[in-house]
């Protein structure tokens, strides 16, 4: 009930509870670099002066809101548009851009620096390019991880607000997938940049379990418990709410990545190692299995999302991908019986990865021209053709490299480094003339 005594207005009524954390704006990427390097001035001449009222404070259900609320992302009305208020600009940054969503980008680089080691036609010392990526992944992590310290210890509300956010939420996992693929990387690269410790490895390997069971049973918890009015605005299930279970499906392989460098006298430790690692793969894989069913439900009875929001089709093929890729290690490490399992598993979840790819790549094949994503967003999308490469890259290596299917998969794996490229350099115009600091 409002207890004004002046009509409420329209701006209210819309922002009623509404927390806004959006991290980027929604770029069309085909005119990404156009769309970064408009001038700020021209936006700003299009936004309307701040009237007297959105200083007012009324009642909302017993409790005080400003007219200044932050909105949910998806109103783009002009009239709408959040602004900062009386906050200035550096706190007004830190508490509603840098989101759980950054981690995204060190996902994908960790996952490109993975792909210049593995790919099946490599020059001579591609290593070392992909070791300068995963440096790169690493220092991003660091920082990245020391501006939400810094933004959580201001603000300390924001940790559950944001874990709640309809946008936001879906990627606080990225924390643990983050670390997970950085665990990759080291294993992959140990022995070429630097040596291997592993007792520093085994405890990386712990922190990414904890973080993992946490985000992967909490985050569902805290998405499960919002009001049924909250789950009204965004009651459609969409492929990056199953990023809760990426950690899990990261498990298996990165399990079985510290203990190809564990001592054989540690037995028991590597026993303890291996079954987290299955037990947490086996979680993730079941889950992703019945998020699936979900997405695949939701489009038998809408159809195709629109153009802005299909690249995140690409998201369903990420945990069968994973799977497949993680069935692989046992493989390499068991008898012959034991190989013909693992490779007839790794098989079964290719296949689903082979078709949600492929339903992801036609649905967005006649919408080129009018591509657009969130920016962040897009490196999970990168991750995804990531993760569909290593899995084609493990199973080539048991059939003994068919040529045809190399070397497309070769292109796949190129044409996944170059469109990261592209995101990074935007990301990095966009950051510059600050394009990406900017309210939708």
């Amino acid at each position: 009930m409002l207890k004004s005594g002046r009509a409420p207005s329209i701006v209210c009524r819309f922002s009623i509870s509404c927390f806004n954390s959006s991290a980027t704006k929604k770029i069309p990427l085909p005119c990404f670099v156009y769309q970064i390097l408009l001038p700020r001035s021209l936006k700003r001449s299009k936004q309307t002066t701040m009237s007297a009222r959105e200083g007012r404070r009324i009642e909302v259900n017993g409790r005080g809101i400003d007219d200044r609320t932050p909105l949910l992302p998806h109103n783009h009305d002009e009239r709408f548009r959040r602004r900062r208020g009386d906050l200035p600009m550096w706190r007004h940054v830190l508490y509603h851009k840098m989101t759980w969503a950054w981690y995204n980008t060190v996902v994908a680089t960790g996952s490109i620096s993975l792909i210049l080691y593995d790919l099946p036609y490599r020059v001579h010392r591609l290593w070392v390019l992909g070791s300068i990526v995963y440096i790169a992944s690493l220092i991003l992590f660091v920082f990245t991880f020391a501006v939400h310290l810094l933004r959580f210890m201001i603000k300390p509300s924001l940790i559950p607000r944001s874990m709640k956010h309809p946008d936001e939420g879906n990627h606080v996992s990225s924390l643990a997938a983050a670390m997970g693929v950085l665990i990759l990387n080291g294993v992959t690269y140990s022995e070429k940049i630097h040596g291997y410790n592993p007792n520093a490895m085994r405890t990386f390997f712990w922190i990414f379990i904890v973080l993992s069971t946490v985000f992967g049973i909490m985050q569902p918890l805290i998405q499960f418990g919002k009001p049924i009015q909250e789950h009204r605005v965004r009651r459609d299930f969409t492929p990056a709410g199953m990023t809760p279970v990426i950690p899990l499906l990261l498990a298996g392989p990165v399990a079985a990545g510290v203990l190809a460098h564990l001592e054989p006298k540690l037995h028991h430790t590597a026993l303890g190692i291996f079954a987290f690692g299955v037990a947490l793969q086996g979680m993730g894989i079941f889950l992703s299995l019945l998020y699936s069913a979900n997405i695949l439900e939701r489009l038998h009875r809408e159809g195709f999302p629109p153009s802005h929001e299909r690249p995140g089709l690409f998201l369903a093929s990420i945990p069968p991908a994973l799977t497949s890729w993680a069935f692989f290690f046992p493989c390499s490490t068991g008898g012959v019986a034991l190989s013909y399992v693992g490779v007839a598993a790794s098989l079964l979840f290719w296949g689903l990865a082979v078709w949600w790819f492929f339903v992801a790549a036609l649905a967005n094949l006649g919408q080129i021209l009018n591509l657009g994503s969130d920016v962040l967003e897009g490196f999970m999308v990168v991750f995804a053709h990531a993760a569909m490469f290593l899995a084609n890259n493990q199973l080539l290596r048991i059939f003994e490299w068919p040529k045809a299917l190399t070397v497309t998969n070769e292109v796949l794996g190129v044409a996944t480094v170059v469109v990261w490229g592209i995101l990074v350099v935007g990301c990095m115009i966009g950051l510059v003339t600050g394009r990406l600091l900017e309210d939708d």
